[in-house]
Order: structure tokens, then C-alpha cells, then sequence
């Protein structure tokens, strides 16, 4: 198996923190590996969210010690690892279209709740450099108004199934492609599933 193909089951069993040990030493390992980069900032921030709403809303008798468990572990933990993840795979590929593209889809919605030192406006400009280079143009184009099927609809959501840059995506950068893209690909499939059953 392959080192995204291990993470992918970590994660499937909820063993987030032994997928943040795996990537941290594929890193450590291979120092240039970007999508490794892409996998981790995408973990702290879905584990960070997770461990906050799962107690939030838990009735568990021990809540209060393990939210306080989490809540130390996001700020003293994931946080700082986070802001190293970051600031070493921004320094490698500022540059990389695919990474600006990531990196802020990931981290834009919520840097401030990691406390990350980061400027919304720097990931702001990461995203538009990355679009400016042509990254994911296709999801801009025509984007359409979910609630109708007129034939521009349609054509969007063909375009983007059909589209091998972003199956490839899918295929490659496993829950952080979900996360950022993976939106696209349900409204997608939902236009076409409902095209489908007005012909029938």
C-alpha cells in the first residue's frame, strides 16, 4: 500500500492522530513531497473542527475532561503543528499552483480558529495567484445556480464530471479533495441525476 492509501484508512477507522504521525514522517522522509503537506493542513483542521463540535454535543458524563483533553491538544498541539506544517510547505511551494490552491481552500475558512499566523489576505492572494495560473479554471467557469437545469447548468455539471484534472484530484489528494472540491462533484451529480430522471 501507499503512504495516502494507509492515511485513508487511519482516517476511515478515526485514528486521526496516528494518520498525523504517518504524514508527519512520510515529511520527514521525503521532504519535497507536496500532497504530504496538502494531507496534513487538511487533518489539523477537519481533527481541530471534529473534536470541538463531537463534544459540543456529546452527553458523555466525562464531557468536561475530555473537552478539556481536546481543547488542549487543538491549541498546544495542532495548532503549532499546523503553523510548522504551513510556514515549511509554503517556503517549498509558493510557487505550485495545486498548493495555493490547497492550502488556502483548507485554511482560509479557518486559520483564525487555529490561531495560525497567517494574514486572511496572504491566503487570499494564494487562491488568486493559483486561479490567475489557470489551477481548477474549469470550477469557475459558468458556475451555475444549483436550483435550475437549463442547458448551461447541464453543461457545467458534464464538464465537471468529465474532467480528468479533477477526477485525478479526487483520485490523489484523498479527504482534502473531498473537502475542497468535492462540493462541485455533488451538485454536479445531482444535476445530472435529476436530468436523468426528467428524460425518463
Amino acid at each position: 500500500m501507499t503512504w495516502k492509501e494507509d492515511v485513508a484508512l487511519l482516517e476511515q477507522e478515526g485514528n486521526f492522530d496516528i494518520a498525523v504521525f504517518l504524514l508527519e514522517k512520510v515529511i520527514e522522509d521525503n521532504p519535497d513531497e507536496m500532497d504530504a503537506y496538502i494531507f496534513l493542513l487538511y487533518r489539523f483542521m477537519d481533527s481541530s473542527l471534529d473534536n470541538t463540535c463531537y463534544w459540543a454535543n456529546s452527553n458523555d458524563p466525562l464531557r468536561k475532561i475530555k473537552e478539556a483533553y481536546c481543547e488542549e491538544k487543538i491549541w498546544h498541539g495542532y495548532a503549532v503543528q499546523a503553523q510548522k506544517c504551513f510556514d515549511e510547505s509554503y517556503a517549498k511551494f509558493s510557487e505550485n499552483p495545486a498548493y495555493l490552491y490547497y492550502a488556502s481552500k483548507i485554511l482560509r475558512p479557518f486559520y483564525w480558529f487555529l490561531g495560525l499566523k497567517i494574514e486572511d489576505t496572504l491566503l487570499e492572494n494564494m487562491l488568486n495567484k493559483a486561479k490567475s495560473l489557470g489551477y481548477n479554471a474549469i470550477l469557475e467557469q459558468n458556475y451555475p445556480n444549483h436550483m435550475t437545469n437549463d442547458s448551461d447548468t447541464i453543461a457545467w455539471a458534464k464538464r465537471i464530471m468529465n474532467d480528468p484534472s479533477l477526477k485525478e484530484q479526487l483520485a490523489t489528494k484523498g479527504a482534502a479533495a473531498q473537502y475542497v472540491i468535492g462540493e462541485d462533484f455533488y451538485w454536479a451529480r445531482r444535476i445530472l441525476d435529476e436530468e436523468k430522471k426528467q428524460i425518463q
